[in-house]
């Protein structure tokens, strides 16, 4: 059984790196697992590194700096660059390993084994598709890094056509592409909860649930704050009452045995961004 390293990327709301880590602790249920945190902060906005440094410490969670950070601007970037740095420097060399890439505001909501999961698969993501572009989003992929081919193409940079520009991730299709026979095990999600879809959610969660909240389930096993980094510009009011509301339903969920709806016809397999 492989060893498994789950990373994340904090920059601007370090302070979900406590709960998220909670939750890790209570469902990952591989043998060997390990919670490292790409410190993706500015060197210039020093109490943000600070926080991230303090929270490593106390948990003995090990650190990393994302080389020459600063030089990037602009958020699907800095991801994209982040993720790019973590791959290249890190995971491709890595032999035995499992490799959790992991949003910041990701929270486990159900046991899991990245091993079971992964299985004999190559990767598993978010499956994608802007303006002709099929790509793996992001917010949650798991592979092998030493054992996936042409490590040199593997890229989650944004890609750009004639039309629009694709997320972060977009220019993975070019690896995908090289590489037809990979194994790809697609993972479902809800899209944003909203509408019809609020019956994902525990009955007594969704009266006061508010569309614009945006919240992600993740197959049975992870619940997306979504915007954590608050790059839609809300109001502090809103943002004040989303995380009231999620961090409620969270620990309903943790501790008092809510549960969220997993009807298939909630989940989709695509996102195609609408």
């Amino acid at each position: 059984m492989d060893k498994v390293k789950i990373y994340t990327w904090a920059d601007k709301t370090p302070e979900l790196l406590y709960k998220q880590y909670e939750t890790f602790k209570k469902f990952v249920k591989d043998p060997q697992w390990e919670f490292i945190v790409f410190n993706n902060v500015p060197f210039f906005k020093f109490d943000r590194q600070k926080e991230i440094k303090k929270f490593c410490k106390e948990n003995n969670v090990k650190c990393l700096n994302v080389a020459f950070r600063t030089l990037v601007s602009g958020a699907s970037y800095i991801t994209a660059y982040g993720i790019n740095y973590g791959f290249h420097r890190y995971f491709r060399w890595e032999k035995d390993t499992i490799h959790v890439l992991i949003d910041s505001d990701m929270f486990l909501t159900h046991d899991i084994s990245f091993n079971e999961y992964l299985g004999d698969n190559d990767i598993c993501g978010i499956h994608q598709f802007r303006g002709g572009v099929e790509f793996l989003w992001n917010g949650i992929l798991i592979f092998r890094g030493q054992k996936l081919p042409d490590k040199n193409y593997f890229s989650m940079s944004i890609y750009k056509t004639k039309t629009q520009r694709t997320d972060t991730g977009g220019k993975l299709f070019k690896w995908l592409l090289r590489n037809p026979e990979l194994k790809i095990r697609h993972i479902k999600h809800t899209f944003h909860i909203k509408g019809d879809r609020k019956a994902v959610l525990p009955e007594k969660f969704r009266a006061n649930y508010d569309d614009e909240y945006s919240i992600q389930a993740i197959e049975d096993f992870i619940l997306h704050y979504r915007a954590g980094s608050n790059w839609q510009k809300k109001g502090q009011d809103f943002i004040d009452a989303k995380r009231e509301y999620f961090f409620n339903l969270l620990d309903a969920i943790l501790y008092q045995g809510e549960k969220l709806n997993l009807d298939e016809k909630y989940y989709i397999t695509q996102d195609t961004g609408e």
